[in-house]
């Protein structure tokens, strides 16, 4: 059975206002259920600060108020994730790691063994950097790095980022109208890489840029990337189907 590894960003998990998106975050948890019949499924997500944010009645703009704010958010996150998987009598399993950790052998092996135990047991993990002790991705990145060391360290078929945008583009899709979408990256080379830019959003961290430097980490390990959309219905079904629109990053053996 395959491994996919699934990164669903703040961006499509906040709305406009600021708040934890409830029905796409049913959406997502609704395909995952489906795909779990035929795949073996990890995630990794964001949204904890929005969650604590929202329930702090606060704008966490500084480290420490970013840091509380998770504190508080990855609980309630947590929550509504295991809300939206009970129908499909699915437990989950929380798991918040530091980038040290996947750097140390001994704590990455750890957390190996855990992700293998609970994929064992039919739950689904779910992963997310400890945003309380930890202030790399908060302040860069929105879990994108964190993914792609994921997706290796569980050897993943597929490493599947969900963005507010369909894929990656020639330039900015924001900002230039004309910018055409890149279906199919067969090398990231530093044209793509220069043509990306930072943030498209107050509430995503990393922007395409990140998105792409953690594709080719990815590809480095023989997996193959998707950057999708996350608000498009049934996104991660019709990639499984290869049956979407967005951009598929082959990895080093099929270029």
């Amino acid at each position: 059975m395959e491994t996919i590894v699934i990164k669903i960003g703040t961006n499509i998990l906040t709305t406009p206002k600021g708040k934890l998106d409830l029905n796409n975050l049913r959406n997502l948890c609704n395909q995952i259920a489906t795909l779990k019949k035929d795949y073996k499924i990890i995630v990794v997500s964001s949204g904890a600060i929005t969650c604590g944010s929202e329930y702090m009645n606060i704008k966490a703009n500084s480290i420490p108020e970013k840091q509380a704010a998770a504190a508080i958010g990855q609980i309630l996150l947590m929550k509504e994730y295991s809300l939206f998987f009970n129908p499909f009598s699915y437990q989950i399993g929380q798991i918040l790691v530091t980038k040290d950790g996947l750097h140390d052998p001994k704590r990455k092996n750890n957390i190996l063994n855990t992700i293998k135990k609970l994929v064992a047991q039919n739950i689904i993990p779910i992963i997310n950097e400890n945003d309380s002790v930890s202030t790399e991705e908060i302040q860069f990145g929105d879990n994108d790095e964190l993914s792609s060391e994921v997706a290796i360290l569980v050897k993943a078929s597929k490493f599947i980022i969900l963005s507010d945008i369909n894929g990656v583009y020639d330039k900015n899709p924001h900002k230039h109208k004309n910018a055409k979408l890149l279906t199919t990256i067969k090398d990231i080379n530093n044209k793509i890489l220069n043509n990306s830019e930072g943030p498209s959003s107050k509430t995503s961290k990393g922007g395409m840029k990140s998105k792409i430097i953690a594709a080719k980490k990815a590809s480095d390990h023989k997996i193959t990337t998707i950057i999708a959309n996350g608000r498009k219905e049934n996104i991660l079904i019709d990639i499984t189907n290869n049956n979407f629109i967005g951009t598929t990053i082959l990895h080093n053996s099929t270029t």
